[in-house]
């Protein structure tokens, strides 16, 4: 609302587009068997929430539910519970342009979040004190395939961008904390227009009430646009974390067009088309030329009419309704914890006590009522910030996913009534209340819209180069691993530092299992930038492996961390990484991540399982063709018995680009295909 706040905004808006790089992050399991969901025009997915005493139930079946479309029962056909797992790091893979985040936002096992912050309505003190609980609330929740977005009053709801990455997002918020602008003196150019209109001490109490009804109208008009913007984005559940110190919700008020009697003689002038007269040049001129009427008073006189006739409780009751039926929730954080009093002591007379407890009771009222009516939770009334936002974690890190066909199958339009039950007693329900059916005209254009197939193999290539938008090249340390099953599982960890230590150091790895945590660590010389450690295992795993890379630092420096997870499954590992050219010289030495100059010769080394034999290699651009650059095929064992196979490619002939080695093998008669992008530089 002022050049400040527009700048905080575009701050904000420039972290949710900045979210684009790895970064440690929850992972989100389910059911092993996890069913296929189909998208017929009256397939329908619910999203449930049950809990017994405020504890998430995770033991139920779909025989435990009974779901009712406007009172007539359906047959549930899929049944899926997912269950967050916090605290747990890993590659997230980063839409790359808004279209990809958009359509990331349609899958059914990716939440949506987003972060509104309420810039009029929260005081510099509450930005301050919500800052830390408020990043640890998003480490908690948010799993790799969940998106986020950042909203404030001054965004339109089309301007958010959704991502993955939540330490920008961190940083924005302690970084710039005095977001908060209540109680500020703080204006825009329009509020600024009311003062001069109206500078009489006696119309102090009307400029103030016409700021705090704008204020408040244009936040719940960018709530209202948010929701009915993520029920045309996406059908399943969106959460909007709302950081906000409650409304008054304004109703009519004919006393603020009362002209003020003016201590100097006299009345406000009566609201009305600004006068026709003569300036002082001889021209014509409209409006008046007194010293406290510059500006169109006309304009002012017409928003104090419009603004006298708000009705925010109702508008605010259609919010509510809206975030319904588009299946969104509101989970509300009064950042001042546990408040005394609504109203500051000064520069403004505050009003009595009374009336400040009333006001207090009333907006923190707002909160919880916004909340519990869209089946979310409120953190309100409480010093112990955390304790709530853990609460509200809990509550949305594990949820059923439930899809059935309508036995409705006219495309009306209509909005159609959802309730859930459980047969289990004792058991609190939150669902989605309902859903708004498709129209013919909706359906014919969707299938005229839908984009042409995109062939196998542009997909492939697509898919496999999505993972270099984690790239980070101004990192000061990257580190990969990789998965070799033989007899022994063992995990290989590279990694380098982008500027070499005058002093000794050492890497130590932790390999974390279901099994349990072993560690190895491998000397780091002085002036050494790259290592590689083996990690033996126990047997063989059949679970995600976390892995932990860390590298001590001076003496009141803080460590050089990497955190990875590795998915286990059939077929070929990812390679191993070397690089050799003129920074390692005749040495070919490993790297953290894929990313090579041109003069430089990339060697992908990648771990035989069983009796896997290579049958050939090739470098495939963008799209998934062929480049006439040739790949040099062969093997080795090393000292422990493990054969690798070895595929070198000289760059010279790449130009810059994003690029990809295909490496084919068969074992047993049955081909195997791995992809490996990789990213050439100049």
């Amino acid at each position: 609302m002022s050049i400040r706040v527009a700048l905080v905004s575009a701050a904000v808006t420039a972290i949710s587009a900045a979210l684009a790089a790895q970064t440690p992050a929850p992972q989100k399991t389910a059911d092993p068997q996890r069913p296929v969901f189909r998208t017929e025009a009256n397939f329908v997915r619910v999203d449930i929430f049950p809990t017994r005493g405020g504890v998430p139930v995770a033991d139920l079946s779909g025989a435990d539910f009974e779901l009712l479309e406007d009172g007539v029962p359906q047959k549930i056909e899929t049944v899926e519970f997912v269950r967050v797992r916090a605290g747990l790091a890993d590659e997230r893979r980063e839409p790359n342009t808004i279209s990809q985040s958009r359509e990331a936002m349609k899958d059914p096992r990716a939440r949506v979040f987003v972060l509104f912050l309420d810039v009029p309505h929260v005081t510099m003190g509450g930005a301050w004190n919500v800052r830390e609980p408020l990043v640890r609330l998003l480490d908690r929740i948010l799993a790799p395939d969940d998106l986020i977005g950042v909203m404030t009053p001054m965004m339109a709801a089309s301007d958010i961008v959704f991502a993955r990455k939540t330490d920008v997002v961190a940083g924005g918020l302690r970084d710039r904390w005095p977001w908060g602008e209540r109680f500020t003196l703080q204006r825009d150019e329009r509020e600024y227009l009311y003062e001069a209109c109206y500078p009489f001490p006696e119309t102090r109490d009307v400029v103030a009430e016409m700021i705090a009804r704008r204020r408040e109208r244009a936040t719940l008009e960018s709530m209202h646009e948010l929701v009915s913007w993520l029920r045309t984005a996406r059908e399943e559940r969106k959460a909007i974390l709302t950081v906000s110190e409650g409304w008054a919700l304004f109703g009519r008020n004919a006393d603020l067009t009362r002209p003020r009697t003016l201590s100097t003689g006299g009345t406000e002038p009566i609201p009305g088309p600004q006068p026709i007269g003569t300036g002082p040049d001889g021209r014509i001129r409209i409006g008046h030329i007194d010293g406290y009427d510059t500006g169109s008073k006309t304009e002012c006189d017409r928003d104090r009419q419009h603004l006298s006739q708000i009705d925010n409780e109702r508008y605010f009751r259609d919010i509510m309704d809206e975030a319904n039926r588009g299946n969104s929730s509101f989970y509300t954080v009064d950042p001042r914890g546990l408040p005394v009093f609504d109203t500051p002591i000064g520069p403004a007379v505050p009003p009595p006590p009374s009336v400040d407890q009333r006001m207090l009771t009333h907006r923190i009222g707002t909160l919880r009522t916004l909340a519990e009516n869209t089946d979310g939770l409120a953190v309100v009334n409480s010093n112990d910030i955390e304790k709530g936002l853990r609460k509200m974690a809990d509550d949305l890190n594990s949820y059923y996913l439930i899809g059935y066909y309508s036995t409705n199958t006219k495309l009306d339009g209509r909005f159609r009534q959802i309730k859930v039950r459980v047969t289990q007693p004792g058991i609190d329900v939150r669902a989605r209340r309902g859903y708004k059916a498709a129209t013919a005209r909706e359906m014919t254009a969707a299938v005229m819209a839908a984009p042409p197939p995109v062939p196998d193999h542009v997909a492939a290539a697509r898919n496999a180069l999505a993972g270099l938008a984690r790239l980070r090249p101004s990192a000061p340390f990257r580190a990969r691993a990789i998965m070799a099953q033989g007899e022994a599982a063992a995990i290989w960890v590279s990694g380098e530092v982008s500027t070499p230590s005058p002093e000794a150091r050492s890497a130590e790895v932790t390999v974390s299992t279901s099994g349990g945590t072993v560690s190895a660590t491998a000397p780091l010389a002085a002036g050494q930038r790259a290592f590689l450690i083996p990690v033996a295992l126990t047997g063989q795993i059949g679970e995600p492996v976390d892995v932990r890379v860390r590298i001590a630092e001076r003496p009141g420096q803080p460590p050089l961390t990497e955190m990875i997870r590795l998915e286990v499954g059939p077929g070929l590992s990812q390679p191993l990484l070397y690089r050799r050219g003129p920074v390692t010289g005749n040495r070919i030495e490993p790297t953290g991540e894929p990313s090579f100059s041109r003069t430089e010769r990339a060697r992908f080394e990648l771990p035989e399982s069983g009796d896997v034999k290579p049958t050939g290699g090739r470098i495939l651009d963008r799209n998934g063709a062929a480049v006439a650059v040739p790949v040099t095929l062969s093997a080795r064992t090393d000292g422990g018995g493990l054969r690798w196979i070895i595929a070198d490619v000289t760059l010279a002939a790449l130009a810059a680009g994003d690029y990809i080695l295909e490496l084919s093998s068969a074992t047993a008669g049955t081909g195997q295909t791995i992809l490996t992008a990789f990213r050439v530089t100049r």
